[in-house]
């Protein structure tokens, strides 16, 4: 039988009741991944370790009477920003295929699916369950952890250092296909009649059709977008 102590730091989730410290109980030397995963914390949300004061990884074997204490991962720029969201995650989808971020979703796919595509297509995983994020096979991932969607996106932006590279008109908000630019008249579907008598500009997706417009329901949209583009700016800028 191992104990030793764990204590997380900055915004790792925290523990049951608020908790940021535990004494555990081990049935041998474990790895740090294994211990701070039984606390509920998916290795892809820990970035430093030190075990008794000194640098360590997830693979460090933690001994009787140990210290662990584990810090978040720092944001960190994506050099190709290409996401997967679980099913719950709808609303954040439509956010980031609104801003330009090539966005999988399906609410079809389970978690077994979902692990799977993540790494085959080299897709960041965007989860609220835990367990998934637990996946060894799952490397980049973000445990979403905000309730809204626009708090969601800003969660995601903070963390991939993405602000500056949201981009319109963005991708289809319900295939996630390319956008592209259609003149009036070369709509190739009916334009709702009010909407022509005064709007010019038009995309259609290229994988589905479907059209788009900016309208009143766009502008709502950005300031949505607005206020998770501040809440993830950082609290010293």
């Amino acid at each position: 039988m191992v104990t030793c102590r764990i204590s997380l730091h900055g915004d790792l989730p925290e523990l049951t009741g608020g908790r940021r410290h535990s004494l555990r109980r081990l049935p041998g030397p474990t790895s740090a991944k294994d211990a701070l995963e039984a606390l509920g914390i998916p290795h892809g949300e820990v970035g430093r370790i030190e075990v008794d004061g000194a640098l360590a990884t997830l693979a460090t074997l933690i001994g009787d009477g140990a210290g662990v204490d584990a810090w978040p991962t720092e944001p960190f720029p994506l050099a190709q920003p290409r996401f997967l969201c679980d099913l719950h995650l709808g609303k954040l989808t439509r956010l980031l295929r609104f801003c330009g971020f090539d966005t999988a979703w399906n609410p079809t796919w389970r978690e077994p699916t979902l692990a799977r595509l993540a790494v085959r297509n080299q897709r960041t995983l965007l989860s609220r369950h835990r367990a998934l994020l637990k996946r060894s096979a799952v490397s980049g991932a973000l445990l979403i952890r905000a309730d809204q969607a626009a708090h969601q996106l800003a969660e995601v932006l903070r963390r991939y250092q993405l602000t500056d590279r949201i981009s319109r008109p963005g991708r289809c908000t319900v295939c996630n296909g390319p956008l592209q630019a259609t003149p009036k008249a070369d709509v190739p579907v009916p334009i709702p009649p009010r909407t022509a008598a005064w709007l010019d500009d038009y995309w259609l997706c290229a994988d589905c059709g479907q059209l788009f417009w900016e309208g009143t329901h766009v502008e709502r949209l950005r300031e949505r977008i607005q206020q998770a583009i501040e809440r993830a700016r950082p609290d010293d800028s």
